[in-house]
């Protein structure tokens, strides 16, 4: 069973602590994974120090059976030494990627609350999905279990080296130190301004991808397509740039580390020979230090080029909390209190008041409105007025700063999220196609929904004569985000979808926003007719169907500025009389 990933620590920690704070459930398989790193690593260092020994013994010709013991220690060693590497790479990448699922689940958690969403730019928020949750799994296996393997091995090496001749292990010590810590600081401080700025290049390549792809019609009609392609060209030249620093950043991680073991090596190879000539250490134990010295190298090799990257990764880690500690616009409703199920179809809103910042201008301010069951009610007013607020809040993606929003004489916004949305259903701004069939997209509402059910509710919207001439009628793909429909259809199809859930509050919001006014006309006609019998919230700018509406709230500047009936409301001065007479 797969053990849950642990809480993050507090924002503002260092982004790498809190990266590796996510492992914790599965620090025993990291441990287990750095202590056979560690056996693998000694294996390869102890199979150069017997091969030494061997070879070195072999040249005085001694009997066989002298030297039997290395021949099988040598081939155990061999052996252990992948058998130990492979059980290692096993466990981390194991413990690693079960992590990084843990973390994905978090960011698709966060995500599918649908509101933080909106506060990044789709081709970056792509980046941050991928590249930067995969960071986690970088840090796991290549930032951590190098760095412990070299600790507990280097540290072994050394005390045999110091045990075969002390000034030896002392110099073996130093050249280690300098090349698994001064060398790799040195990497990190280097590549921590790369790092960070290749995370952002990342990011920025992503965005100008996306936006150029799917704004190429309206980049190509108003000629702009040269400026789009230019700006990824650019993108695409510093994350090249940043990457090429990075590249450097290696060489000279490795280049350092090289120089540092040749030096070592000689060091130790004429700190032999002086102590063989001065008879404090044997020909052989001598020709163990040297290679053994060799060897323990490799313990130290790759942390200069994970330093290097602590800096990326950390840029990574410091975008993925981005996401993972933004605040939720809708908070759960407390544990052990579960509010009343709505038992009705009437809506009453009271007090409303939302914005954005507490800096910000309210965007609701005592909003008041009640839609009766059964009924048809529109809110009105100019763009910027907050009736799109009003629809967020009814659809539960964010909360109000005070007031209340009543459905059935319950209060929806203390339910939980998916509770509220059950009841409550409708028409986005900007609904969404899926690019899939009709039937799936229809389904997506009612899984369990068959072909009559999916076909009765297209004749309800006006869309089952256009879906049976389609060449496959329900099973008809619709293109990425419904292209080969024409934008009425569109809102019937999300209308036809929300119907299908069975709300007892349809809300429409904007249905005609990308509607000529031809197909404006029949849309909200049709959309009207659809809802008929339904507990109805039509919020528009748009005053095509208003006559056939029970009821008007008029908002500017967040309030309610006039309310009553289409006759009435055209009976007095002020906006609504005013908005009919422009031509």
């Amino acid at each position: 069973m797969t053990a849950p990933a642990a809480d993050p620590p507090a924002p503002g920690r260092d982004p790498l602590l809190r990266m590796a704070a996510l492992a914790r459930p599965r620090g025993g398989r990291f441990a287990l994974g750095v202590l056979l790193g560690a056996l693998a690593t000694g294996s390869g260092v102890a199979l150069l120090s017997v091969a030494a020994w061997l070879i070195a013994t072999a040249a005085t010709h001694p009997p066989l059976t002298a030297i039997s013991l290395a021949v099988v220690a040598t081939r155990a060693l061999g052996v252990s030494r992948g058998v130990t590497r492979y059980l290692e790479r096993l466990v981390t990448h194991d413990a690693a990627f079960r992590t990084l699922a843990d973390v994905r689940v978090r960011v698709y958690e966060r995500l599918a609350r649908t509101e933080p969403v909106r506060r990044f730019r789709s081709g970056d928020l792509v980046t941050r999905l991928v590249s930067d949750t995969d960071a986690t799994q970088d840090l796991l296996v290549r930032g951590l279990t190098p760095p412990l393997i070299a600790l507990v091995t280097g540290g072994a090496v050394v005390v045999f080296g110091t045990v075969l001749l002390e000034p030896g292990g002392l110099l073996l010590a130093a050249g280690l130190l300098l090349a698994g810590v001064a060398v790799p600081l040195a990497a990190a401080a280097m590549g921590r301004g790369p790092g960070r700025r290749q995370a952002a290049a990342r990011g920025e390549l992503s965005t100008a991808l996306v936006d150029t792809l799917y704004g190429a019609p309206d980049l190509v009609a108003y000629g702009a397509m040269d400026r789009a392609v230019d700006r990824v060209a650019a993108a695409d030249a510093e994350l090249t740039r940043v990457a090429r620093r990075d590249a450097a950043l290696l060489g000279f991680g490795a280049g350092a580390t090289a120089l540092i073991t040749g030096l070592t090596v000689w060091a130790t190879l004429l700190l032999g020979v002086s102590a063989v000539e001065d008879g404090t250490l044997g020909p052989i134990p001598m020709a163990v230090l040297v290679l053994t010295a060799l060897a323990a190298f490799e313990i130290v090799a790759p942390l200069p080029a994970v330093a290097a990257r602590l800096g990326a990764v950390r840029a990574s880690g410091r975008r993925l909390f981005d996401v993972l500690d933004t605040p939720p616009a809708v908070a759960p409703p407390p544990d052990g209190a579960p509010a009343a199920a709505p038992e009705g179809a009437d809506l009453r809103v009271r007090g409303l008041r939302v914005r954005y910042g507490p800096a910000e201008p309210w965007a609701l301010d005592g909003v008041d409105v009640d839609v009766p069951a059964g009924r048809t009610v529109a809110v009105l007013g100019p763009s910027g007025a907050g009736k799109s607020t009003l629809a967020a809040v009814l659809f539960r993606f964010r909360d109000p700063d005070a007031g209340t929003v009543e459905l059935g004489g319950a209060d929806i916004t203390g339910r939980p999220v998916d509770d509220a949305r059950r009841v409550v259903a409708g028409v986005p701004q900007d609904p969404h196609v899926f690019a899939s069939t009709l039937r799936e997209n229809l389904r997506l509402a009612r899984p369990e929904a068959t072909d009559d059910d999916l076909w009765a509710v297209l004749r309800r919207v006006r869309l089952a004569g256009d879906a049976a001439a389609m060449p496959q009628g329900l099973d008809t793909e619709v293109g990425s985000h419904g292209t080969r429909l024409s934008g009425g259809m569109r809102q019937r199809l999300a209308l036809a979808r929300a119907l299908l859930a069975a709300p007892r509050l349809l809300v429409l919001d904007e249905p005609t926003a990308h509607l000529d006014p031809d197909t404006r006309d029949a849309v909200v006609a049709d959309l009207l007719d659809a809802a008929e019998g339904y507990s109805t919230l039509l919020i528009t700018h748009d005053l095509a169907g208003l006559d056939r509406v029970d009821d008007i709230y008029v908002v500017a500047e967040g309030r309610v500025v006039q309310h009553g009936t289409h006759t009435a409301l055209l009976s007095r001065d002020g906006w609504y009389r005013d908005a009919h007479r422009q031509p």
